[in-house]
C-alpha cells in the first residue's frame, strides 16, 4: 500500500499513524449511540476517501509537504467529526470554511511561485501553465461546505452571501447564479437580493439584460412597493441604452452628429418604468429626487428629467423639497445651455469675458411660486439658500444675476419680521457676506432683543461679528441669561465661547475657576457636545468641553503649579468627566499635558495615570498609560 494513501487508513487498521488518524470520535459524537458513532466515522472516513487524489496531486507536484498533508488530513477529519454532530453549530462551518480559504490562499502562492520557477528554467516557447486536479480541489471543497451549511441553516441569510461574495472572488459565476437563485427561493422580500442577482447577469459576465430584467420583473413582482426595485429597474434600462448608443458610435466609426447621438439614446423602456412606478409609489417624494438623480448619471436625459418633474407641483406642491428640486432642474439646464453656446466645458470659463445677462430666468420664477404657494418659515429658509448657491455659481460662470439678486433683497424684506432663529441666520450671513456687518449686528441685535431666541447660533453668531471682545461679552452674558439650564446642551455652547471669550481677555482667576467649574458641572449632558460649524467658536477656539479644560491647563501653566494642580484636580478628581469617543483622543492629549506639567513631582505623576487607567477602562489607552506608568514612576 502506498505511503500516502496510508494516512486516510480507518483508525483500526493503522495503528503506527494513530497519532495522524486519532481524533476521538467518541468524544466528538456527542453522546451518540455506538452504532451511531460507527456510522458517523464511517462517513467521514467516506468524505477523506474522496480527497485522496487531489492531495495526492498537490504532494506530488511539491506545493505541500507530506508533514502538511498529514496536518490537513488531521483538521479536516476533526472539523468533519464536528459537522456531524448532532447539534451543528454555524460556528462549526464558518471556522472550517475559514481554514480552507487560508489553505487555498497558501496553495494559490505557492503555485505561482512554482509557475515562475517553471518559466524561468524554460527554453522554449510552451510556457502554457497546465491545469492539475489539486488546483481546484479546495475551491471545490468550500463550496461543498457552503451547501451543506445552508442546507443546514436556511434561514441565514448572512450564509447566502458569504457563499456569493466567495463566487466572486473565485469567479465562479455559473455557481453565482445558482446560489442566488437558491437564496431568492427562501427569501423573496429581500430586494436587494434581487438587485444584486440582476446586476450579476447585466454586469456579469453573461451580459444579459433578457435575464437581468426578468429577476427584476419577478422581484417586482413579490415586492411591488420597493422603491429600491423600481430605482434598480430604472437605472439598469439607462445603462443599457447607454451600451446601445456606444455600439452604434462604434459600428458608425464615430461620425454621429449630436442630434443622432441624442437620439441613439432611447429612453422608452426608463419613461414606461417611470410611469409604473410611481402608480405604485404615488406619494414619495423622495422616490422621485431619486430617479432625478440617477437621470443625472446619464448623458442626454433633460426630456426624462421633465418628465419626472414635470408633475412634482401638481402631486407635492405643499413641499418646499419639491420646488427646490424644480428650480435645481431649471438651474442646471440654464449652465447647460449656457456651455453650448460658449462651446466649452463647466471650467473654461474666463474671468476677463464680458459678462452675459440672464433675463427671464425660470429659476427665479419659480422661486417666486415657491414662496407665495408656501409662505412658512421652511420654504424661506431653502429658497434663501437656494437662490444664493445659485448666485454664487452664475457670479463664477461669469454671468449677471440681477433677477437673482432682486430675490434676494424682495426675499430678505420679507423675511426681516419672521421670528424663526435659522432664517435669522441666514439673513445675517447674506449681509455679512456682501459686507453689511453693521447691518447684519443691527440686525441680530434687534432679532434677539424682541424674541429672546433659546438657540446658543444666533447669540454666538451675533457675538462672532460683534466689534470688540466686550460687546462680545455682554452679548454672551444676554445669551446665558435667555437660555436656561434645562436646555443643556445650547446653555452649553454659548458658555464655551462665554468661557473661551474670558480666557481671551484675562478674566481674575477665582472668577474664572468657577465658571470653569459650572462648565464641568454640566458636561455629563454636553460631554458629545462638538462646536464645528459655528463661526464664533473660531473667534474664541473653543469646540468641546475637553478642548476648554486643555485651554484652561495651557492658561493656568504660567500661573504656578498650585494653579496647575487645582485645574487638572477639578477635571480628572472633582468631576463626572469619562472617556467616550468623541472626546477620548482629546482627554489623553488633556492627561500627557498634566503628566508633562508635573514632570517634577513623581507621587503626582502617578496619581495622573491611575486616574488615567480608570477613565480608559478596556480599551487599548488603558494598556499604553499602564506600560507608561510602569516606565516612569514605578
Amino acid at each position: 500500500m502506498d505511503e500516502f494513501e496510508f494516512i486516510f487508513e480507518r483508525n483500526e487498521g493503522c495503528a503506527t499513524n494513530s497519532n495522524i488518524l486519532s481524533s476521538k470520535p467518541e468524544r466528538l459524537a456527542n453522546c451518540r449511540s455506538p452504532t451511531s458513532s460507527a456510522t458517523m466515522a464511517e462517513h467521514v472516513q467516506e468524505a477523506l476517501d474522496r480527497m485522496v487524489a487531489p492531495l495526492r496531486d498537490l504532494l506530488d507536484r511539491q506545493i505541500f509537504t507530506e508533514k502538511e498533508i498529514k496536518a490537513i488530513v488531521t483538521r479536516r477529519r476533526e472539523s468533519e467529526y464536528l459537522l456531524r454532530r448532532l447539534t451543528a453549530r454555524k460556528a462549526d462551518f464558518l471556522r472550517y470554511i475559514q481554514a480552507e480559504q487560508g489553505l487555498e490562499r497558501l496553495r494559490q502562492l505557492r503555485t505561482k511561485q512554482r509557475h515562475r520557477d517553471h518559466l524561468k528554467s524554460q527554453t522554449t516557447s510552451e510556457n502554457k501553465q497546465e491545469q492539475h486536479i489539486g488546483d481546484a480541489h479546495i475551491v471545490q471543497h468550500i463550496h461543498l461546505l457552503f451547501v451543506r451549511a445552508i442546507r443546514k441553516f436556511r434561514s441565514d441569510l448572512s450564509l447566502h452571501l458569504l457563499h456569493a461574495e466567495f463566487c466572486k472572488q473565485t469567479k465562479s459565476f455559473s455557481r453565482l447564479g445558482r446560489v442566488y437563485a437558491e437564496a431568492l427561493q427562501i427569501f423573496p422580500r429581500q430586494s436587494g437580493l434581487w438587485v444584486e442577482a440582476a446586476s450579476n447577469e447585466f454586469f456579469g459576465p453573461n451580459r444579459s439584460i433578457r435575464n437581468a430584467r426578468i429577476l427584476l420583473q419577478r422581484g417586482l413582482r413579490f415586492n411591488k412597493a420597493s422603491e429600491e426595485l423600481w430605482c434598480q429597474s430604472f437605472s439598469l434600462e439607462l445603462h443599457y441604452a447607454q451600451t446601445l448608443r456606444g455600439r452604434k458610435q462604434i459600428l458608425l466609426g464615430g461620425k454621429m452628429v449630436a442630434e443622432e447621438i441624442a437620439e441613439s439614446a432611447s429612453y422608452n423602456i426608463a419613461e414606461v418604468i417611470y410611469k409604473n412606478a410611481i402608480q405604485a409609489i404615488p406619494d414619495s417624494m423622495a422616490f422621485r429626487l431619486r430617479l432625478l438623480d440617477t437621470c443625472r448619471n446619464f448623458p442626454d436625459t433633460e426630456t426624462l428629467m421633465e418628465m419626472i418633474q414635470s408633475p412634482l407641483e401638481r402631486d407635492f406642491g405643499s413641499r418646499p423639497e419639491a420646488w427646490i428640486a424644480r428650480a435645481l432642474f431649471e438651474a442646471e439646464k440654464n449652465i447647460k445651455q449656457d456651455d453650448r453656446e460658449e462651446g466649452g466645458s463647466d471650467d473654461e470659463f474666463s474671468t476677463g469675458r464680458s459678462k452675459k445677462v440672464r433675463t427671464n430666468d425660470r429659476v427665479v420664477e419659480i422661486l417666486n411660486n415657491a414662496i407665495k404657494r408656501l409662505p412658512n418659515n421652511e420654504m424661506y429658509l431653502q429658497a434663501f439658500g437656494f437662490a444664493r448657491n445659485y448666485e454664487k455659481e452664475l457670479a463664477h460662470r461669469g454671468r449677471q444675476a440681477a433677477e437673482v439678486e432682486k430675490f434676494l433683497r424682495d426675499l430678505v424684506q420679507c423675511i426681516s419680521g419672521h421670528s424663526s432663529p435659522d432664517l435669522a441666520l441666514e439673513h445675517a450671513d447674506y449681509l455679512v457676506e456682501n459686507g453689511k456687518t453693521a447691518e447684519a449686528e443691527t440686525f441680530l441685535q434687534e432679532f434677539c432683543t424682541k424674541h429672546k431666541p433659546c438657540e446658543a447660533s444666533v447669540w454666538i453668531q451675533w457675538a462672532g461679528i460683534a466689534s470688540g471682545f466686550s460687546e462680545s461679552l455682554s452679548i454672551l452674558s444676554q445669551g446665558l441669561d435667555h437660555i436656561p439650564m434645562s436646555n443643556s446642551k445650547e446653555h452649553m455652547k454659548v458658555l464655551l465661547q462665554y468661557f473661551g471669550c474670558q480666557l481671551t481677555s484675562k478674566m481674575q482667576n477665582q472668577a474664572l475657576f468657577e465658571l470653569f467649574q459650572r462648565i464641568l458641572l454640566l458636561a455629563p449632558s454636553a460631554s458629545e457636545l462638538v462646536l464645528d460649524d459655528i463661526g464664533a467658536s473660531e473667534r474664541f477656539g473653543l469646540h468641546s468641553v475637553i478642548e476648554a479644560c486643555i485651554k484652561y491647563l495651557e492658561y493656568a501653566s504660567a500661573l504656578g503649579p498650585k494653579i496647575i494642580r487645582k485645574v487638572y484636580s477639578a477635571v480628572l478628581f472633582n468631576s463626572s468627566m469619562s472617556a467616550n469617543e468623541v472626546n477620548s483622543k482629546e482627554l489623553k492629549h488633556f492627561i500627557e499635558e498634566c503628566i508633562r506639567l508635573e514632570a517634577n513631582d513623581r507621587i503626582c505623576r502617578r496619581r495622573i495615570y491611575d486616574r488615567a487607567v480608570q477613565l480608559f477602562e478596556d480599551t487599548n489607552e488603558e494598556q499604553y498609560f499602564r506600560h507608561r506608568r510602569n516606565d516612569d514612576v514605578c
